[in-house]
């Protein structure tokens, strides 16, 4: 429930930036289209940018390279206070969480309730009603006192029928084209989730002067002219009449629809006014897209693991196996059996039964784990200090690449693959990427 928590308060956040941000850049601006899909892109984007703190560029912390030291240094007694001092913090705020998640899951319940019952009553309100069919909408009759539309379906008062202002009607026909009251239900389910946040009840507030505004635009430009429309709507100035999920021609909201009417429209150059919302979405994106160093449990780790000193290749490449083993050594030149041509042994092999564990002679990463023609079976291990082990003619494979080992780790079984005459290992070091004698590594 505390990550639950977390990712409300970031949601709730991204949101607030990017309502503050319509607010300053755009509000103002006639392009109501663009600016409906501005507002409605701000609910996923709120939800789902904190999402992207999953998603890390994990970084691994560069090897510390340190003096062999035998000092024994015990961290018990960290641990203990460090576990008794988290353990006293869980207790003390356990209590405070349960109550913060109770009265949480209260409020959203409320609003998801609200939101029903508000559907439930405009339903039975349209049972109740007569309804009259048209082509893209429904006349419901009913005993309301204003006008209003829902969906596809607008309400008018049955002692008003004949006196209905033809603007009046068209304007909640354009809600109705325009699908507001989708907007509006996802609204309420955003609200009913973020009930805590303020900005969510001014962001309603926002968005339903934006379906009045696009509304008004489509009537005044299509049917009446912008005075008679004006003179109508400063008739109606004292209503104060609004719903969540309806759409009034009468409510307080027509103050600022007559200014938005009679205001020149925008300047077609202005549109480029919405790339402002690059920096602000940028900057919520690195926020929570970031680098992570694992540094989990690192008291833990210390104790536990036994401190790494980089050597090396410094121990037999086959387990249990001794320089007794050895069938070739390096540099010397001879006649390859196969081939028939004189060559230079640039490792040492040794005999190995197939099957026989392989170790790895020193730290590395697992550069090359797979078939390699004349090598058979091939793994090549990258070590600090510019050092490369390679092991080949192998039987099977214990890593994969990109693999972290350790010394003495088991990497796969001797065998008896590529050019190779008999089961055994061929292993090479090389320092800095030229051959070197393994023997002069391999501690005496």
């Amino acid at each position: 429930m505390t990550s639950l928590i977390i990712y409300l308060i970031q949601s709730s956040f991204c949101f607030t930036v990017l309502h503050i941000s319509y607010h300053l850049f755009f509000r103002k601006l006639t392009f109501h289209n663009i600016n409906r899909i501005i507002l409605l892109s701000i609910i996923p984007l709120s939800l789902g940018i904190p999402l992207l703190s999953h998603i890390h560029f994990e970084t691994i912390p560069e090897a510390i390279i340190i003096p062999h030291l035998e000092e024994y240094v015990s961290f018990e007694h960290i641990i203990l206070e460090e576990n008794y001092e988290k353990n006293t913090f869980t207790l003390q705020n356990s209590s405070i969480l349960l109550v913060l998640t109770t009265l949480y899951l209260f409020g959203a319940v409320f609003c998801v309730l609200k939101l029903l019952l508000s559907i439930i009553k405009l339903f039975q309100l349209k049972q109740k009603s007569k309804t009259l069919l048209h082509k893209n909408y429904s006349i419901i009759l009913t005993n309301a006192s204003h006008i209003f539309s829902s969906f596809k379906w607008i309400f008018i008062p049955k002692d008003q029928i004949q006196t209905i202002e033809t603007p009046v009607l068209e304007h909640e026909k354009a809600h109705i084209m325009l699908y507001h009251t989708f907007d509006l239900i996802l609204t309420e389910l955003y609200l009913a989730i973020f009930w805590f946040n303020p900005f969510t009840y001014v962001f309603r507030k926002t968005l339903q002067s934006v379906h009045e505004f696009q509304a008004d635009k489509y009537v005044v430009g299509n049917q009446v002219k912008k005075s008679e429309y004006l003179e109508l709507l400063i008739k109606n100035l004292g209503s104060t009449r609004n719903s969540k999920l309806h759409s009034y021609f009468n409510h307080s909201l027509i103050k600022k629809r007559i200014d938005m009417i009679t205001k020149t429209n925008s300047n077609p150059k202005k549109i480029i006014r919405y790339i402002l919302l690059t920096p602000v979405l940028f900057i919520l994106l690195t926020a929570f897209i970031k680098p992570e160093l694992d540094t989990t449990n690192v008291l833990e780790q210390i104790i536990t693991e036994e401190i790494i000193v980089e050597i090396p290749p410094s121990i037999f490449p086959v387990k249990n196996g001794s320089k007794d083993h050895i069938t070739a050594v390096y540099g010397k030149k001879f006649d390859h059996p196969q081939r028939k041509k004189n060559k230079i042994h640039k490792g040492i092999d040794i005999r190995a039964k197939i099957g026989t564990p392989i170790v790895a002679t020193a730290n590395g990463t697992v550069k090359v784990a797979k078939k390699e023609e004349n090598w058979g079976n091939l793994i090549v291990i990258s070590h600090s200090d510019g050092f490369e082990t390679w092991y080949a003619h192998l039987d099977s494979f214990d890593v994969k690449e990109n693999q972290q080992v350790r010394v003495g780790d088991i990497i796969g079984k001797s065998g008896n693959t590529g050019l190779s005459t008999g089961p055994h290992l061929h292993y090479e070091v090389r320092h800095h990427g030229k051959n070197v004698d393994p023997m002069d590594y391999i501690e005496k």
